[in-house]
């Protein structure tokens, strides 16, 4: 590479770019640089892996990932540059001038897009907007990669409001990977009675440590739908009682279609919502959660990597995998 003179060279950090469908590659790459006050520059200590990532990596993913090449990676957690105090960041934030923000519904910020990625890096810059309104303090003594769950857990915060789970609500939660589990112990604080559905004895067997115990789930008030299949979805209609709801949280291709029972959403009022992402006062809650103690939230991270065993793992993920920690610096 060529330097002009007097022009020093631009300084280079490692990251991970996804150039499609199973193809995760460690490069060298330009470190990100602020280019308005207000931006945030972080250099990472940890970032997780999720089931979102494991599918991005797998087939692409419609609103995560940008066109390729693309950064990949969005939980966190790391040192301002700047201030060198330990903080998280979500991977967006709602404009709060928009319609959908004036009418309370910043998940539909008509501005939300393109969402923060390049976690799996050495580096990553936090724009203005998310800096300002979604960057926040780890408090003191807690671990960086519990701190790194703020993201999904304040996901699971925003399902639960959504679904209107109320002290006493029987609350079936099919799937119990790390995000159901993680929306067991957010229904078990709405005070609700989660049930596990599903899932590998090995996952089972950790749904009371978050609150939950497992069955059936039929009859249920709500039925939340975590593991992201057809059959899922289906099956969470199948199992909540007339005049009960449904939320679908687990995201399916768009090519998908999920078939309907017309008779129970009309002559048993059943309800169908949707929960989509987070919003400030989410992550803000999610963070406080994870400080409280209240949940053994570490028990999800079953492995460690470095940015270069990134890719070989979520090619072949061992089978009592949930989340890994990808130690970046420390």
């Amino acid at each position: 590479m060529s330097v002009q003179p007097g022009r020093p060279a631009k300084a280079s950090h490692r990251a991970l770019i996804f150039h499609g469908p199973g193809d995760l590659r460690l490069e060298d790459v330009p470190r990100p640089e602020a280019t308005s006050e207000g931006d945030v520059l972080v250099q990472v200590e940890v970032a997780l892996t999720d089931g979102t990532d494991l599918k991005a990596f797998r087939r692409g993913h419609p609103v995560l990932l940008g066109p390729p090449p693309s950064p990949f990676g969005h939980e966190f957690c790391g040192v301002d540059t700047a201030t060198g105090r330990r903080v998280v960041a979500a991977n967006s934030a709602p404009c709060g001038t928009c319609a959908p923000c004036s009418r309370g519904q910043e998940t539909l910020c008509e501005n939300l897009f393109p969402l923060r990625n390049g976690a799996y890096a050495e580096f990553i810059l936090v724009p203005e907007r998310i800096a300002r309104t979604n960057l926040l303090p780890v408090p003191p003594g807690m671990p960086p990669e519990v701190a790194a769950m703020v993201e999904p857990l304040a996901c699971c915060f925003h399902g639960v409001e959504q679904a209107g789970v109320s002290p006493g609500d029987t609350v079936a939660v099919i799937g119990l990977g790390p995000i159901g589990l993680m929306l067991c112990a957010c229904v078990a604080d709405a005070g609700g009675w989660p049930v596990g559905v599903g899932s590998r004895p090995e996952r089972r067997a950790l749904a009371p440590l978050f609150g939950a115990e497992t069955g059936t789930g039929e009859g249920a008030d709500i039925v939340i739908e975590a593991a992201g299949s057809v059959a899922a979805w289906e099956h969470a209609l199948e199992l909540v009682r007339p005049g009960g709801t449904v939320l679908a949280f687990g995201g399916l291709p768009r090519e998908s279609r999920v078939e309907v029972d017309p008779f129970r959403i009309h002559y048993e009022e059943v309800t169908l919502k949707g929960a989509f992402h987070h919003t400030p006062r989410h992550v803000r809650t999610a963070l406080a959660f994870l400080g409280s103690g209240a949940y053994p939230f570490e028990r999800l991270i079953t492995h460690q990597v470095g940015l270069e065993g990134v890719a070989r793992l979520l090619a072949d993920p061992p089978r009592d995998y949930l989340k890994a920690a990808v130690v970046v610096s420390g």
